[in-house]
């Protein structure tokens, strides 16, 4: 029996890509009842609600609610990754949780869901020689507060630290393939770039295309998250940083291979050509996206995460490419125009329409 199976979860995201995808693999062995989601629409709510867990209508900013919700949860997981701002959120459940604590019962556990972009560096598409670790504790400690997700990482780092509660950072890179929950089946960054091709009239990279991202399948990422809940569950007394660390100890990089942009988008701009969906064939090099802000020149990404290795992370799904080719096969050969869409086919309403396209010579 999974050590969550009797404690009472709280997930933040869980209508979202990665989230509804963990929440799908977590109702394999916990009841319905014990799992209670924040959601921001009425709609998310009737989407979640057939699944036989728990909703509230709420919003991250509601730092009163958030208090209230956390009182009640052994474990909250947070998939709600602030962009800009949300630091107070973040504030929240760990002054909740820590309040709980001053109460009695369980140790609780927090997992805050955090980014690669954090080390994001280069530009143009150029490859990277700078690799990071997640046991660069001195160099996380040293990133300024600008760097993405940043100052929402040092609260857990902090809490980490203080040990009242467990909490942790669970960083991924690129995540790709069909997520599997109810709501969001979505990624980011490679519906970005078939946006792109979509709307220009054919795949794009940005730069030379040489710029090295990690990645890591949103399955195995779900494993990930149960893996570390898990333990953190069976372990409380283990789960407290080193003072050397000062709360990085608590960082895990998710990430379970690495890529570059150029072959990916190369593959994916010959299976949109094969489907009839854009005019030409393979990519090209472009000087920025004209306003797309999940397409990227620089580089992101991590050496293998021991820590992730000691809980027992084996990713078994398969490789970016592979997926690419499975998720987005050619279309029968029928007569007429092949107008059927793919899955992730989707351009928000904040994304500007491209008039024109800087091919880099």
């Amino acid at each position: 029996m999974s050590p969550a199976s009797n404690v009472n979860i709280l997930i933040l995201g869980a209508a979202g890509y990665i989230g509804g995808t963990v929440l799908t693999d977590l109702l394999k062995s916990h009841r319905p009842s014990g799992i209670t989601a924040l959601v921001r629409t009425p709609a998310q709510s009737t989407l979640l609600q057939p699944l036989g867990i728990n909703t509230v209508l709420g919003s991250m900013e509601d730092v009163p609610l958030l208090r209230v919700l956390v009182a009640r949860a052994g474990v909250v997981l947070n998939f709600a990754v602030p962009f800009g701002g949300g630091d107070a959120s973040i504030q929240a459940l760990v002054d909740g949780l820590e309040s709980r604590v001053e109460k009695g019962g369980v140790k609780p556990v927090l997992i805050q869901t955090s980014g690669s972009g954090t080390v994001l560096y280069g530009e143009g598409g150029v490859a990277g020689t700078d690799v990071w670790t997640d046991e660069d504790y001195a160099r996380w400690n040293a990133l300024p507060d600008e760097a993405y997700f940043h100052t929402g990482n040092k609260i857990i780092a902090a809490a980490a630290l203080r040990g009242k509660i467990s909490a942790y950072i669970l960083m991924s890179p690129t995540v790709y393939g069909q997520g599997t929950g109810p709501g969001n089946k979505l990624s980011l960054q490679l519906p970005a770039y078939e946006r792109y091709a979509k709307r220009t009239g054919g795949a794009a990279f940005i730069g030379e295309g040489n710029n090295i991202w990690g990645n890591v399948h949103v399955k195995d990422l779900s494993t990930l998250y149960l893996l570390l809940m898990n333990h953190a569950l069976a372990n409380p007394t283990k789960t407290t940083a080193s003072s050397s660390s000062r709360g990085w100890e608590n960082l895990i990089y998710a990430g379970a291979a690495q890529h570059t942009w150029g072959p990916v988008i190369k593959t994916l701009g010959d299976l949109l050509y094969a489907r009839g969906e854009v005019e030409r064939p393979s990519a090209v090099g472009i000087r920025d996206s004209d306003g797309d802000m999940f397409m990227f020149g620089g580089n992101s990404f991590l050496a293998i995460s021991k820590k992730a290795k000691a809980l027992g992370f084996k990713p078994r799904q398969k490789t970016i490419i592979a997926t690419l080719q499975e998720e987005l096969p050619a279309p029968p050969k029928v007569a007429g125009k092949h107008t059927r869409r793919h899955w992730w086919s989707f351009r928000p309403s904040w994304i500007k329409r491209s008039k024109r396209t800087q091919v880099v010579a």
